[in-house]
């Protein structure tokens, strides 16, 4: 009967045997011969020379016996240890394998398992197995884990869980199958709430806007049925204000249109090469006679060279116009309002010429710039100076927002849709651009734009 050992076990097995036994005689012989040198000396008696070397050769042949008896069964045995690393739970690898925040309950209450999300999410800094109830704050997630625990139940509970307060978690409880843990998984309904109230918002905001004017202009049709109705010299004035309120809801709409047309093309890159010095003088050609009208010097400053810029033409044209509009409308008689643009070897410098030229101003970017990654390429730069009142510090950070006015910070009652900067906002996002605002009380605003410049290899289509 062959004892299932291949020719090279058997000669390593011979080997391994070789090796204890020579092993064997050495320990042995050394430690006799240091024995018979004290006894020679005196240091030692004879009888205890012979009991200390039975004793050795009986250890030393203990251990022989014993690590040879195994080397027969698989050399390998000998020489590869076994591991010690502890194994990872199933259960653990399911978690991490979600791509949603999940850990396990047991029926103590403690949360046993977790993947990473869900230790983030609760913030448990190391703490091994804590309770539940010290880590979740949510009395109905508390009262959902208790009720799978006491009935087992294999259908999912889902328990919403405001978290703070701009932060909604959907947390679905389970005990699935034979499970002896209670399975939570949360799923973020953040993103999904805020854009329903951003939706609500935009449609109240809108609804009033149009109801607005639509109020004034029925309220002078029906003066002038009526207590009106022979008053023919107040006519001219209610004609005058009615024009005014129809003017107003047609911008209203024109930037509805504009800006819904905006966001359904904002993942269309574009593809125009364009110069940017044309662009600005297109769009600046008809606010010369409004500022000359108004009283305001309109000053347009520009480095040499072409401007070459892969661009959406119009929208870049609108942006411009809404950025000198908005520092005309500001600016009193006397005032100046100074475009500045250019070229820069970064986004980084288009930034700082953009939107960092004053010293102690109050500044926010309203657009991080979304430039190519890990690459240092050129950018165009734009920046609209005016001299008006300036705007306070807490309502920058919504001036991109739509419908949002901060006339009351900068003196005054003035017309216009809100939507100004909410688009110029959009488009610099379509071309992966920036957008910022500086100020200082009292002394002027200065809005500014950068995007990447067109490389020279870059052809339009």
């Amino acid at each position: 009967m062959s004892d299932g050992l291949s020719a090279e076990e058997k000669r390593s097995t011979r080997t391994a045997l070789s090796r204890r036994a020579r092993d064997f005689v050495t320990l042995v012989g050394c430690f006799s011969f240091i024995l018979l040198l004290m006894w020679i000396t005196g240091a030692v008696g004879l009888i205890e020379v012979i009991a200390a070397i039975l004793v050795v050769v009986s250890v030393a042949t203990a251990i022989f016996v014993g690590t040879a008896s195994v080397l027969p069964l698989s050399p390998r045995l000998a020489v590869e240890p076994l591991s010690t690393t502890p194994k990872t739970p199933e259960s653990a690898i399911l978690l991490d394998a979600l791509p949603l925040p999940a850990f396990e309950v047991d029926d103590d209450q403690r949360i046993v398992t977790m993947n990473e999300e869900a230790e983030f999410i609760l913030r448990l800094d190391g703490r091994v197995n804590p309770r539940a109830s010290t880590v979740i704050r949510s009395p109905g997630l508390l009262s959902a884990i208790e009720n799978a625990i006491e009935t087992g139940t294999v259908e999912p509970m889902t328990v919403e869980v405001e978290s703070g307060p701009d932060e909604t978690w959907r947390a679905h409880v389970s005990r699935p199958g034979r499970a002896k843990r209670t399975l939570v998984v949360l799923e973020d309904l953040t993103p999904v709430r805020r854009a329903a109230r951003a939706r609500s918002d935009f449609l109240a905001n809108a609804s009033h806007e149009l109801r607005t004017p639509l109020t004034a202009l029925s309220g002078f049709i029906e003066t002038m049925r009526g207590p009106a109705k022979d008053d023919k010299d107040s006519w001219d004035r209610f004609l005058a204000i009615m024009a005014g309120e129809t003017e107003r809801m047609s911008r209203l709409i024109a930037d509805l249109l504009s800006l819904s047309r905006i966001e359904s093309s904002e993942h269309v890159s574009p593809r125009e090469r364009e110069e940017f010095r044309h662009i600005v003088s297109d769009a600046t050609h008809a606010f010369s006679a409004i500022a000359a009208e108004k009283g305001v010097n309109l000053v347009v400053k520009s480095d040499e060279g072409p401007l070459p810029v892969i661009a959406h033409r119009d929208e870049m044209i609108q942006v411009v116009e809404n950025l000198v509009s908005n520092a005309l409308k500001y600016s009193k008689a006397g005032g100046q309002v100074t475009l500045s643009f250019g070229m820069a070897p970064g986004m980084a410098d288009a930034r700082i010429k953009a939107a960092q030229s004053w010293a102690s101003s109050e500044r926010m970017t309203l657009l991080p710039a979304a430039g190519r990654p890990g690459t240092q390429e050129r950018a165009i730069w734009m920046r609209v100076e005016d001299q008006g009142p300036g705007i306070e510090r807490e309502h920058l950070p919504r001036l991109g927002e739509r419908f949002y006015r901060a006339d009351q910070s900068r003196g005054g009652k003035i017309t216009g849709t809100g939507l100004g900067l909410a688009i110029v906002k959009h488009i610099m996002a379509h071309h992966r651009g920036g957008f910022s605002v500086e100020t200082r009380i009292g002394e002027g605003s200065a809005f500014g734009v950068w995007l990447p410049a067109a490389r020279e290899d870059e052809p339009s289509d």
